[in-house]
């Protein structure tokens, strides 16, 4: 019998919201810290990198979430190769939370990951808000100058 990794719930959650929109997704790479798809889409080809984390910051108010994300050199690296090769990369962040129910997908497109890398920060923070419709990354500064990922764009990056 194979044991059932606790990466593997939270890859699954994104497998699933793939396939039940229709969109079947080949593996590239995977390892305990991330999976690499390729998968095609309505605007052409597409390769998605998925990290998850299995709980949330704890934080003060019942309000607000926040997950942090770490990136080893070499993913970085991956990802930064992936742009200048002209692939169209999108990041998933899949936010977990205790009892799996609440977790979150915040997804990046192109020019967010873009946009992340250029920080050249080996570590992030995504949060959000209570029915906010957007996540944050912090840049420094507060919630004002973080970058804003839209809360529900699957839509946009996979099936426009």
């Amino acid at each position: 019998m194979s044991k059932i990794k606790v990466g593997d719930f939270y890859y699954g959650a994104v497998l699933s919201m793939l396939f039940n929109n229709k969109v079947s997704p080949a593996l590239v790479e995977s390892d305990e810290n991330r999976q690499i798809y390729d998968l095609t889409t309505n605007d052409g080809s597409c390769r998605l990198y998925i990290k998850y984390r299995a709980s949330k910051i704890k934080n003060l108010t019942e309000n607000y979430s926040s997950w942090q994300f770490g990136f080893a050199c070499t993913e970085l690296d991956d990802m930064k190769n992936y742009i200048d090769n002209g692939f169209n990369l999108s990041l998933a962040l899949v936010c977990g939370m205790e009892g799996l129910a609440e977790s979150e997908i915040a997804l990046l497109n192109k020019s967010e990951v873009e946009e992340l890398l250029n920080l050249e920060k080996s570590s992030i923070t995504i949060s959000r808000k209570k029915n906010e419709r957007a996540y944050r990354i912090s840049i420094g500064g507060g919630r004002n100058s973080a970058i804003k990922i839209k809360a529900n764009q699957f839509e946009e990056i996979f099936l426009d």
